[in-house]
């Protein structure tokens, strides 16, 4: 799958729209529908640095080119699309009569069809409070792909429990199902409307760059507390105030003194996948012999789940925040420069 593949929709949209000037992206934002506006407006936030290399954006630029220049084909008209062309051919009154026949034989197919246009995030964190029984009716009848999704994000026991009654659901009536689609439609969009839960690892982040621009003494202290009164966030702010990327940062004394213990194999792994910058800065601190040990392994290891890649990746970092908690080791680059509110 291409990078492009993973373009979808809004995310599209924002990788096309980074690739202009900004005037020229301004225009073309104002001339989107509003519906779409925010979708595009978040995409544009959360481009990664795949989206954004050249050869995806060409991509996009191409297969732009390609639907500008295609011939148009007749196609399904939308409902923005289907009101005014109902009025101009019978009247605003009976264009009404016959859009609202069309919106109740659509609830007597698919009484949920309405949910179906809300975020599956947070569809599920609805359901998620709802019984098994509750939850396998209304999955039941969505689309199957916006089922999965909400399946997958429940828990594993609770997830088969809803599996099962599916498999053998006896649907009630349409009345039924009508009122149960109307009553989760007004809870998903109150769900949808309050402010979104903080992602607590900003926090952890935040507070970790806050102690790399702090003095050694405080920095100190600051984890000898968290420790004591909260070992499982202290952990965790460590393992923030340093990572993988800044391995490429740490100085040729420190950076032996991680690998001299770490074994050959653990490193081999480790490096699978990693940036050039980072590669060099640790096979450049190694002896011709042990390089040629490290190519080797790595070449006889072949393609590995990622999972066993960053547990071997963890054990270079334990060795590094341990050494630069210390006082043993120095980073080339200033701490704390990235530091934020």
């Amino acid at each position: 799958m291409t990078e492009l593949d993973n373009l979808r929709g809004a995310k599209r949209v924002a990788a096309f729209l980074v690739s202009l000037d900004k005037d020229t992206a301004a225009a073309i934002l104002q001339k989107l529908d509003p519906s779409v506006v925010a979708d595009v407006a978040e995409a544009l936030t959360s481009l990664d640095a795949g989206s954004c290399a050249k050869e995806t954006l060409d991509a996009v630029w191409r297969e732009l080119a390609r639907d500008i220049h295609a011939p148009s084909l007749p196609r399904a008209k939308n409902e923005e699309e289907l009101v005014p062309f109902l009025e101009a051919g019978l009247g605003k009154e009976r264009s009404k009569q016959v859009i609202a026949a069309i919106h109740e034989r659509r609830r007597h197919e698919r009484p949920f069809h309405e949910l179906e246009k809300r975020k599956s995030v947070h569809l599920a964190a609805v359901l998620a409070k709802e019984t098994p029984a509750a939850c396998a009716l209304v999955l039941a009848h969505l689309e199957p792909k916006l089922s999965a999704e909400v399946l997958s994000s429940f828990e594993g026991a609770f997830a088969l429990d809803v599996v099962g009654r599916i498999s053998r659901i006896v649907p009630p009536g349409w009345a039924a199902l009508s009122a149960v689609a109307d009553d989760l439609v007004t809870r998903v969009d109150a769900y949808a409307a309050l402010p979104a839960a903080p992602d607590p690892t900003v926090r952890l982040k935040t507070i970790a760059q806050m102690l790399n621009a702090a003095q050694k003494p405080v920095e100190k202290a600051v984890l000898e507390g968290l420790d004591e009164n909260d070992k499982e966030t202290a952990e965790s702010v460590r393992e923030y105030m340093f990572v993988w990327d800044d391995l490429a940062r740490l100085d040729k004394k420190t950076m032996q003194k991680v690998l001299g213990s770490v074994e050959t194999r653990t490193l081999a792994i480790a490096l699978k996948g990693s940036t050039k910058v980072i590669e060099d800065n640790i096979m450049n601190n190694l002896s011709k012999r042990v390089q040629v040990m490290v190519k080797d392994e790595r070449e006889l290891a072949g393609p590995m789940p990622l999972t066993e890649v960053l547990v071997a990746r963890n054990e270079l970092l334990k060795a590094a925040r341990a050494l630069l908690e210390g006082g043993e080791g120095a980073a080339s680059a200033a701490k704390g420069e990235e530091l934020v509110a």
